[in-house]
């Protein structure tokens, strides 16, 4: 028999694992044997890999108890709501019970949702990147909402957060607490921390461990705590970047020629910075290189976030008008769209299609 699961692909543990189980240990190990080989026949009939079985049923060994029929209906029944079969093959193999489950289970699950505001296509988007949402208590799901709406959500807010990070839900209460904690230690009052989360809710779930790498990789870049916390407060998504690309993003200012200082008070003004590519930002820089303004950068960082062909329109329609690229010139680069059509009577679109920027 061990040599049975170990040509399956199961490990010595994951064998015990099953063995162990009381939703098959009552069998005898031929029985247990044919009904492996049932199980697994079945479900490579519908394109599962060996090993995608080996996880599913080491997750629920009693799935070695459920006949093909039933299954099948199971298939049928989550495709007659919408799900695809490539759909319901990924929600399985993180959700193997999805196959098992009473149908009015998830169909209470459902309605749940629906009552909590959730449109049927937000319902379909969030089970299926996170189909462990079904596996939650009724209550417990509850619970979390409510705890969210304790720090001050509202119940758009909520709604809106979970749709986008569905995986709020599969963390606990404490788990969540944890992270609100955190932010609060760093000095944060509540209210900049709803705004965090709402501007980006997978902090609300990040690894607290990642979050610090992140902080400590700029520590190391130069910048100080009151700058991190500064940064973080405009700019939550930094915590979602890679310290490489941290990394990559300083250096690349530095090997333009800036100092340390001025790296950091520019990234400071415009933390945004930071989500940008090194292309996107050599595009808008070469821009102002070309007319002589690239040292302006430093009197108005915001000039950076301006759209490359936005910058590029401006400054071949003042070239036209032979202007003297100086630092009052710069200034009007940066103009709202509403000043600069008062001033020279051409709003942004048209002046974007009378010089559109070549890629």
């Amino acid at each position: 028999m061990n040599d049975f699961f170990e040509k399956l692909g199961y490990s010595e543990i994951e064998r015990d694992k099953i063995l162990k189980n009381h939703a098959v240990n009552r069998y005898s190990l031929n029985t247990l044997k044919c009904l492996m080989i049932k199980t697994f026949d079945f479900f490579r009939s519908y394109g599962y890999l060996d090993e995608e079985i080996v996880s599913m049923t080491v997750l629920l060994p009693s799935l070695f108890n459920y006949s093909e029929e039933t299954i099948t209906k199971r298939f049928k029944f989550l495709n007659d709501l919408g799900y695809s079969f490539k759909e319901i093959h990924k929600m399985s193999l993180i959700l193997p019970s999805i196959l098992t489950v009473s149908e009015s289970y998830i169909l209470n699950k459902i309605n749940l949702l629906k009552d909590y505001g959730y449109f049927n296509r937000d319902i379909h988007n969030m089970t299926v990147l996170v189909p462990t949402i079904f596996s939650n208590s009724i209550d417990n799901l509850n619970k979390k909402r409510d705890f969210l709406y304790s720090l001050g959500f509202t119940v758009r807010e909520v709604n809106n957060m979970t749709r986008k990070i569905p995986s709020i839900y599969s963390y606990g209460i404490d788990s969540l607490k944890e992270n609100v904690n955190y932010f609060l230690i760093k000095g944060f009052d509540l209210e900049r921390i709803r705004k965090m989360i709402v501007h980006r809710p997978d902090i609300l779930v990040m690894n607290i461990q990642t979050m610090e790498s992140k902080s400590d990789c700029l520590l190391n870049l130069g910048y100080s705590e009151e700058d991190i916390n500064y940064i973080v407060k405009m700019n939550p998504s930094v915590y979602t970047l890679s310290i490489e690309n941290i990394k990559g993003k300083v250096r690349y200012f530095l090997n333009k020629g800036y100092s340390t200082e001025e790296v950091i008070f520019i990234t400071r003004k415009v933390p945004n910075l930071f989500n940008y590519s090194c292309g996107t930002i050599e595009e808008k820089l070469s821009i102002l290189q070309k007319v002589g303004l690239e040292d302006e950068i430093l009197t108005r960082p915001a000039y950076l976030i301006q759209g490359a062909d936005l910058s590029y329109a401006r400054t071949s329609f003042l070239k036209d008008r032979n202007f003297t690229f100086d630092h009052k010139t710069f200034n009007l680069l940066l103009m709202s769209s509403a000043d600069f059509e008062k001033k020279f009577g051409i709003n942004n679109e048209e002046i974007k299609e009378r010089y559109p920027l070549q890629k």
